[in-house]
């Protein structure tokens, strides 16, 4: 008989590992330089995100280009309730007075941008959960367009293609860790919910799935909502990141970026969407530094524009191809460990 406490503790642990190795990479940031610890935050912000886009995409197994909509509503409402009012009113005259007036604190606006991303998910899953695999990922990759169409022309609130800016760039990596465990919580506490149960039958056999009672739809819709909302706070850390934002910076690239992180660390477990998002925000950086050439460690490069591209395209031809299953291959760090010392935990009357 496996004791509760370890049962407890093997259903956590990918939770726990996440938690571990996101502490460890941002606490070596923490003694490196400017320019290292920037990169962390971003990794850090980036996570929200990929952990918030793996809610959905990894327990239903539907491939999901429009979870930056929701990136993107988060980071426009983040911008326009912290931007310093005086500031806001010069630069957005058209905007409502109330809104104009309105300034919160940076976790209150998360929690707004959050709530309101999720509202905007529920929505939009009754139209796009309609349709099955590859439809319902070309559907939700027209939902990124039109969005981005509207911010790009709506300029009486988001200024257009001129872009917002004087939000708050005061992110660090201590007021981003939370943010990022908490995104982990949320992930791990849906996955183990008799909701993600269903979802994860439903992703491995829909047929048998349905026949056994599960509701696929609304399943799929519960994930989506929870999936939007810590997408919505990714969005709003992401504005604070940048400092100023303009449509592309909620669009094509930044979808691109979050599922390679997703399908290179493994696209089915908590796991591998923090693996991956570490992984490739170390990959990228360093490439970053070898495109813009200089001094590079102990190594004087000359400037190769265009190599990080490459590269990142060349890590998911070859995942693909050599690992589809990712760097996890869909497994949960930490589960194998702590049970075998659960099945070493017997009762004495066993």
């Amino acid at each position: 008989m496996t004791h509760p406490r370890t049962s407890v503790l093997a259903r956590s642990a990918p939770a726990v590992v996440c938690t571990l190795l996101v502490l460890a990479v941002s606490g070596l940031a923490l003694i490196g330089s400017e320019t290292t610890q920037r990169t962390a935050t971003q990794m850090l912000v980036m996570g929200v995100i990929a952990v918030g886009t793996y809610i959905f995409v990894g327990n239903s197994g539907v491939l999901s280009f429009g979870h930056v909509v929701f990136v993107a509503v988060g980071a426009y409402v983040t911008a326009l309730t912290t931007i310093p009012h005086n500031l806001k009113q010069a630069l957005l005259p058209a905007l409502p007075g109330w809104l104009a007036a309105l300034e919160l604190s940076l976790p209150e606006a998360l929690l707004i941008s959050g709530l309101l991303s999720l509202l905007l998910g529920a929505v939009f899953s009754l139209v796009i959960l309609r349709l099955d695999g590859m439809a319902a990922g070309i559907a939700s990759l027209a939902l990124l367009i039109s969005v981005n169409v509207v911010i790009s022309n709506w300029d009486a609130v988001t200024r257009g293609s001129q872009g917002i800016v004087g939000i708050p760039a005061d992110l660090t990596i201590g007021a981003t860790v939370p943010w990022l465990i908490g995104a982990i919580a949320v992930a791990l506490a849906y996955q183990l919910s008799r909701s993600g149960f269903r979802l994860r039958a439903s992703r491995e056999d829909p047929v048998a799935a349905a026949a056994l009672g599960v509701r696929i739809r609304r399943d799929r819709s519960i994930a989506f909502v929870i999936s939007a909302f810590v997408c919505g706070v990714g969005g709003g850390l992401y504005a604070h990141f940048l400092g100023a934002l303009t449509p592309g910076d909620v669009y094509l690239q930044l979808t691109l970026l979050t599922l390679l992180m997703l399908i290179v660390g493994g696209i089915r477990s908590l796991s591998g969407a923090v693996i991956g998002t570490v992984f490739i925000s170390v990959l990228a950086e360093l490439l970053r530094r070898i495109e813009a050439g200089g001094d590079v460690g102990p190594l004087e490069l000359a400037p190769h524009p265009g190599i990080q591209q490459l590269i990142l395209a060349l890590t998911l031809l070859l995942t693909l191809l050599l690992r589809p299953g990712g760097i996890t291959s869909g497994r949960e760090l930490g589960l194998p460990l702590l049970g075998s010392i659960g099945g070493r935990r017997r009762s004495p009357h066993t």
